[in-house]
């Protein structure tokens, strides 16, 4: 049996790069990206996901770096400095052997709607085992979707109550 994962980010596209040049969100981090898993189990053909995040400021990168400092992926690319820029471009060729994603939703309301809809039982489950929270049989709990260091939050909020899950926690 095949587990399908929530795959929601945007491949990484060429043109990205010249725009975010122009925002001035310089810095890059990679890491690899779990969500996506190649269907095609031929070897020679598979390639490596990674998942890129963007930041105005090195300090965050370097945070954000941290965060996923065991990952043989994890990397600050600076897109202006000339080697960076090369190799990010080639890693986008065809054939270079990368697949990469961007960190970003095309619709977080989309999503959260998504979420809610396809896990709503996974997270009323979650709720009565993991919490204490007594809320009615009638009662709807609705998630909102939070992106940190590349990992999907859902954020849970019931009076002025709130938690965090890790999105993969309610997946599996």
């Amino acid at each position: 049996m095949e587990i399908r994962f929530l795959q929601p980010f945007e491949e990484f596209k060429p043109a990205y790069i010249h725009r975010l040049i122009q925002l001035g969100r310089r810095y890059l981090v990679s890491q690899t990206y779990y969500r996506m898993k190649e269907l095609d189990a031929d070897p020679e053909r598979s390639r490596i996901n990674l998942l890129l995040s963007d930041y105005v400021e090195r300090g965050e990168a370097n945070l954000h770096l941290n965060a996923v400092k065991k990952d043989r992926y994890a990397a600050i690319i600076d897109l202006q400095h000339p080697p960076h820029l090369n190799r990010i471009r080639e890693m986008l060729m065809e054939g270079s052997g990368y697949r990469i994603f961007f960190a970003v939703v095309r619709s977080a309301k989309e999503l959260e709607n998504l979420v809610n809809n396809r896990y709503r039982e996974k997270l009323k489950q979650y709720v009565e085992k993991q919490t204490n929270w007594r809320i009615s049989r009638d009662a709807i709990v609705k998630p909102t979707i939070q992106l940190s260091f590349g990992e999907i939050f859902i954020i849970l909020k019931h009076g002025n109550q709130h938690i965090r899950i890790k999105f993969e926690e309610i997946e599996h």
